[in-house]
């Protein structure tokens, strides 16, 4: 039986789960979820004020996973973007000194001139080839520090449809 209860703006689920051989109630909250353990004989009321006394708790042990899985997915994030940028620069032939994935505000990625490759970590919300084409900009970059014909040259040998993928880039709206 699924259950809810009111924490703050918040809203707690939780499962109840009766069983004949339990003695004793317990609470379990995993990734998941959260679950109640109690005896058959426990009364909808004594479960109710079980989770309400510990509803604090509930929730902090909640707000740990969602941390754990937001940290997880940010290492994921980061090693992609860093694995397909080391990726494209050996296909291309440019060696970046270093890659670094972070969140930035106003921009896709960078390349400094010490050969720094700076990769947006927002761009996963985007599709593998305007991520490719990011990283091959950038990468350019790091041979032709503007935007000169030569540099589009450059950027159309390792991505030959980079205008439609600049297009595309300018309607995505993760900046």
């Amino acid at each position: 039986m699924i259950s809810k209860l009111r924490y703050g703006n918040s809203v707690i689920e939780y499962n109840v789960i009766k069983s004949k051989r339990r003695k004793t109630s317990e609470i379990r909250v995993d990734a998941n979820g959260v679950d109640i353990h109690v005896p058959i004989t426990k009364k909808d009321s004594e479960i109710q004020d079980i989770v309400d006394e510990k509803k604090g708790w509930i929730f902090k042990k909640q707000l740990e996973f969602a941390d754990r899985k937001r940290t997880n997915t940010k290492e994921k994030t980061v090693n992609y973007l860093e694995k397909r940028t080391w990726l494209l620069a050996s296909k291309i032939g440019l060696t970046p000194s270093k890659v670094v994935v972070k969140k930035l505000k106003s921009r896709w990625g960078s390349a400094g001139k010490t050969g720094t490759v700076t990769i947006n970590q927002k761009l996963t919300q985007a599709s593998p080839r305007l991520i490719d084409y990011i990283i091959i900009h950038e990468l350019c970059h790091l041979k032709i520090p503007n935007h000169s014909p030569r540099f589009w040259n450059l950027v159309a040998k390792f991505c030959p449809d980079y205008e439609k993928k600049r297009s595309d880039l300018d309607n995505l709206k993760i900046l």
